[in-house]
C-alpha cells in the first residue's frame, strides 16, 4: 500500500497512514458551533453509528479536511463515497498582542483533527486531501518554515499595494484586487525592510498546513497560485511577475496530482496507530471538495 499527500489547494493523499482533507472556503460557509471537537462514526449502509467499525480486508478509505473561516472539519469516505466518519473543531482563539494567533490556531486544529480520526479506521486510510481559503497568505522563513509575520487572511485588503500591482499586471487580471495574494505579497515586501527577504517563501494556508506534514517547503499548486499571478495555461509565472524583485519569494507550483514528497516519519510515529511500514507520497490535487461532496459534507 502507498500513502499519498495531495493538495487541492493543497491536498494530501495518504495511504494507510494519516489521511486528511481540507476543502475550500466554499465548504465552510456554515459556522461550526461546538467549542469541542465533534466526532461521528457512521456506517452509511447500515444506518448506524458505530465506534468500532469493522473493515473488510484491504478496504481503502479516503480522508478530506477543510480549513474554513471559523473552524475545520474532516470526512472519511470509502470508495463508494459512503461516509464512514466525520468530525469538526472550532479554531481555538489564541491571543497574541491583542490579536488572534491564527497560525497557532490552525496548527493546533490540524493535529487535533488527526487525533480525532478513529484508531480502528486509520490503517485503511488511502489518501489525505487538505483545502483552505485560497487567498489566505503566509510569508515564512525559507529555511525553518516559521512565519515571518502575521498571516494575511483571505478577505484582508492591501489597498496600498493595488496601484503597484495594477501597474505591472494586465488589465482586469485576477491579481488586480486589494485582497489578492499578490497585493498581500507586495504589501509585505514594501513594509518589511527589517526582515531578510531572500530566504522568505510565500505559502497559502493549505500549503503551509501540508508542509507541517510532509516537510517539503515552498510548494503550492495552481489552484492556490492563481491569485498570486501564476498562469496554468503556460505552467509558469508570467514574465511581468518574474521580473519583480519579490519573485524570489514565490512558491514552486505543481499541477494537481503531482507527487511532491513523503510524509514525515515523526508525524506518522506521533500518531502511533497509523501504519508505519508504507511510504506516503505527497501530491498536489484539487481533491478535497470532491471527497466532501461525495460524503455529503459540502456546506452551501
Amino acid at each position: 500500500m502507498v500513502a499519498s499527500l495531495c493538495n487541492t489547494t493543497c491536498s494530501l493523499l495518504l495511504r494507510p497512514h494519516l489521511s486528511q482533507n481540507y476543502t475550500s472556503d466554499k465548504c465552510s460557509a456554515r459556522k461550526l458551533t461546538s467549542n469541542k471537537s465533534e466526532l461521528r462514526i457512521t456506517n452509511s449502509r447500515a444506518g448506524k453509528v458505530n465506534m468500532d467499525l469493522n473493515l473488510d480486508g484491504g478496504e481503502k478509505l479516503y480522508l478530506g479536511m477543510d480549513f474554513g473561516t471559523s473552524g475545520a472539519r474532516y470526512a472519511l469516505i470509502d470508495k463508494e463515497g459512503e461516509l464512514r466518519a466525520e468530525g469538526k473543531r472550532e479554531y481555538p482563539l489564541y491571543m497574541s498582542e491583542e490579536t488572534v494567533d491564527w497560525v497557532k490556531s490552525w496548527r493546533t486544529t490540524l493535529f487535533g483533527l488527526l487525533e480525532d480520526i478513529p484508531v480502528s479506521l486509520r490503517p485503511a486510510v488511502a489518501s489525505i486531501s487538505i483545502d483552505g481559503t485560497s487567498a489566505t497568505t503566509i510569508i515564512v522563513d525559507g529555511k525553518t518554515g516559521e512565519p515571518l509575520c502575521k498571516p494575511f487572511l483571505y478577505n484582508q485588503s492591501c489597498a496600498e499595494a493595488l496601484p503597484i500591482v495594477k501597474a505591472i499586471a494586465p488589465p482586469n487580471h485576477t491579481v488586480c484586487s486589494g485582497s489578492s495574494t499578490l497585493c498581500k505579497l507586495v504589501s509585505w515586501w514594501n513594509t518589511s525592510s527589517d526582515i531578510p527577504k531572500m530566504p522568505a517563501v510565500l505559502l497559502h494556508q493549505a500549503d503551509w498546513l501540508l508542509w507541517l506534514l510532509h516537510g517539503n517547503l515552498g510548494v503550492s499548486d495552481y489552484n492556490n497560485a492563481l491569485k498570486v499571478g501564476y498562469d496554468p495555461e503556460v505552467e509558469s509565472y508570467p514574465p511581468w511577475l518574474l521580473s519583480q524583485p519579490y519573485s524570489s519569494v514565490l512558491p514552486r507550483v505543481q499541477a494537481p496530482g503531482t507527487t511532491i514528497g513523503t510524509m514525515k516519519e515523526n508525524i506518522r510515529t506521533q500518531f502511533g496507530t497509523f501504519a508505519t511500514t508504507y511510504s506516503c507520497r505527497v501530491k498536489n490535487l484539487h481533491f478535497s471538495i470532491i471527497l466532501l461532496a461525495k460524503s455529503r459534507c459540502m456546506l452551501l
